[in-house]
């Protein structure tokens, strides 16, 4: 594995926060360039789209604007991959960053690190000032944790004040009384990485099941201090300058009781990003994802988009297959090869 400096800055309160200036130690290129392919964004769809075009000869970029590996190292880097096909398992996510890095690097692709601005239909990418345009522009920007809406949520998120949406280091919750809203795959993951550390966990879900893809974990047992909640939803935060506990309506009898806790992680969901696209016009569906067909393709010629930013599946290994189909496919119009 190759040696370079992973520096991941994140504000561990808001959704998918990021703190403004440039975070990975790259030097931003000088005036406008000129590439083949240009992706924007650094996680693994992102790193993996200008890997695979790389290999096949064509000049490319990929820009970051916060955390190299993008949510491997933003959110959970100390988290076991237990999913994805062809590694050992349990790697950590941050391992499994790096090695999507080195790759890029081996494929000789420019890592950039600036937070993008704007992207326009002439496919050119502003980022400071650094103005570069790519024959192609891969999107590959992810997704942020979304908000629930809950009475009082966003009071208590803007204050830094026991709202959080993604766990970077779970010895900040040692000792703590913590809930966890949500019934999926990340709500479960949270409650892995903090069993033993916090003093208790309550998992709190509105549905009967949880949306788990892998069965309860050992870490599910009242004996570790971790209580379950079904058919529950929180309907306000407690306290008064910072969280002290969830209010909750059982929805099947509708009782109503307080939660007392010292720390609230949501994991109701994640919304892609794609503010700063918002002058490219690209046809986007109810959830606000960006439509892109078969090989990525978007309504904007030129244009591909892969990944959580795209996808109703958000998984790593959904992401780096529409990498590579995207990689392929900008291939295929810049080159146009005989056998097209």
């Amino acid at each position: 594995m190759g040696t370079y400096r992973l520096e991941v800055v994140v504000d561990p309160v808001s959704p998918g926060g990021t703190a403004p200036g440039r975070k990975t130690g790259e030097e931003p290129l000088p005036g406008r360039k000129e590439y083949d392919v240009v992706v924007v964004g650094g996680g693994p769809a992102g790193l993996v789209a200008a890997s695979f075009c790389g290999r096949k000869q064509l000049r490319t970029a990929v820009f970051e604007g916060d955390s190299w590996g993008g949510i491997l190292t933003r959110w959970c880097p100390d988290k076991k991959i237990d999913n994805y096909p062809g590694l050992r398992p349990g790697i950590l996510a941050q391992e499994l960053a790096h090695y999507l890095i080195d790759e890029a690097r081996r494929a000789e692709v420019e890592l950039i690190g600036g937070r993008i601005e704007e992207v326009t239909r002439d496919r050119e990418v502003l980022s400071g000032n650094t103005v570069v345009r790519g024959k192609m522009v891969i999107i590959a920007s992810g997704s942020t944790a979304s908000e629930a809406g809950i009475l009082r949520e966003k009071e208590f998120t803007d204050r830094n004040a026991g709202v959080h949406y993604v766990v970077r280091d779970p010895a900040a919750f040692r000792g703590k009384r913590v809930a966890v809203v949500g019934g999926g795959d990340t709500a479960l993951s949270h409650v892995q990485r903090l069993s033993g550390v916090a003093s208790r966990i309550t998992l709190i879900h509105r549905q009967n099941t949880l949306r788990t893809s892998h069965g309860l974990p050992e870490e599910f047992d009242t004996k570790r201090g971790v209580e379950i909640l079904l058919d529950s939803a929180v309907e306000t935060f407690l306290g008064t300058d910072f969280v002290e506990g969830v209010r909750i309506r059982n929805l099947a009898s509708g009782a109503v009781s307080d939660l007392a806790a010292d720390a609230v992680i949501m994991a109701v969901g994640r919304k892609p990003n794609t503010v700063i696209f918002r002058d490219l016009d690209l046809a986007m569906d109810e959830k606000g994802q960006v439509v892109a067909d078969r090989w990525q393709k978007t309504n904007v010629p030129g244009i591909l988009a892969v990944g959580d930013v795209s996808s109703h599946i958000k998984m790593i290994i959904t992401a780096v297959a529409q990498a590579a189909t995207a990689a392929h496919q900008a291939y295929l119009e810049i080159r146009s090869p005989y056998w097209k």
